[in-house]
Parts: structure tokens; sequence; C-alpha cells
């Protein structure tokens, strides 16, 4: 659900208001993130930009939504977490959730459509076909009313009807299951 006041309003408010921003136990805030975020955007692997984030916290600079759009951005961007390539039960889907957890529960701070288009692209470039449409039904309903871009969910539809296509619609030890059992449709409530 989208907040009333928009963390970009908040920002507006303090920065017209010329009030400074403290910390829970009165420490002045800062502000300036935009160092930070070109940090965020030039790492070579994902985990960096996590580093980034609890060095801002660190030094009293608070993530804001441009700052988690930019680590979700690199999360797409780079190939792995770490460098030593891609481990065994990586992903990029989850590491983008638990972005997302954090920015809504920790920071009070609503996703907004370009975070939940960022998501979809990696249901896309990875082919997980079934949170690309489990994402965009979430999407339509509990998040902006825009729902996910067209192009995102035909692109998710279309690696749907491939890995139909290859006989790879369900996983494998699902498929060995009675008929029937995937005649459902998925609808959030």
């Amino acid at each position: 659900m989208m907040s009333i006041r928009s963390p970009l309003a908040r920002a507006a408010r303090f920065a017209s208001s010329g009030v400074v921003r403290r910390d829970l136990f009165g420490y002045e805030q800062s502000t300036e993130v935009g160092p930070w975020n070109k940090k965020i955007s030039e790492v070579k692997y994902w985990n960096d930009a996590g580093e980034y984030m609890v060095d801002m916290n660190r030094d009293n600079c608070p993530p804001d939504l441009s700052t988690y759009t930019e680590v979700l951005r690199a999360i797409l961007r780079c190939d792995s977490k770490l460098e030593g390539g891609v481990t065994e039960g990586e992903s990029k889907f989850c590491a983008m959730m638990d972005v997302l957890e954090e920015m809504s529960h920790r920071n009070n701070i609503d996703p907004d459509m370009e975070c939940w288009k960022i998501v979809a692209e990696e249901c896309v470039a990875s082919g997980d076909f079934r949170a690309g449409r489990a994402l965009a039904a979430c999407v339509a309903e509990y998040g902006d009313k825009t729902g996910i871009p067209q192009n995102l969910i035909d692109a998710i539809e279309k690696k749907a009807d491939e890995a139909k296509a290859a006989g790879k619609e369900f996983p494998a030890a699902l498929q060995k299951q009675s008929s029937g059992l995937f005649d459902m449709e998925i609808k959030a409530q």
C-alpha cells in the first residue's frame, strides 16, 4: 500500500524547510545520497552494493528510494553476488525481495513502479515466469494500480510459452503427479 507522503515528498519537505534530520539519538543525519548511489552504480558484484549501504548507515546517511533503486539495478546488472562467480542457490530475485523488504520494514519506504519493473526485468532475464506471474498479480492488486508494464508481462508470458513448448512448464518432480494438479489460476487476495 502506498503511503500518502511519498519519500520524495518527505525529502523535499526537509530540504525546503531547512529542518535538520536527526536520528533516534539526536545526531544529525545526512541526506547526501548522491555519492553513495554513484559508488553503488559502479559495483561489479551486488554484495558490494549491500556493503555500501552498511557504510551509509555507519556514516548516518540513511538510504532513500533512489539508493534502493540503485541497489536493485546493481543486482540486475551484476553477474553474481561475489567475485568467485555464481554460487549454488544464488538468486537475484530473492536478493531483490530482501532489498524491498528492508526498504519497507526498516526504513518505511514504499517501493515505486521503477522498483517493481526492475524485479520484473529479472524475472524475464532469468526465465522465472512463475515468479513473474505472481509479481504481476500482486503488484496490480496491492501495489501501483497501473501494474507491471504490458511489455514485461508479454515477455514473462513468452518465457512461459517457451517452457511449455520445451516440456518444462512445471518442475520435473511435480510433473509426475496426477493430472489436474496444475489446473489452477493464481490470484492475489
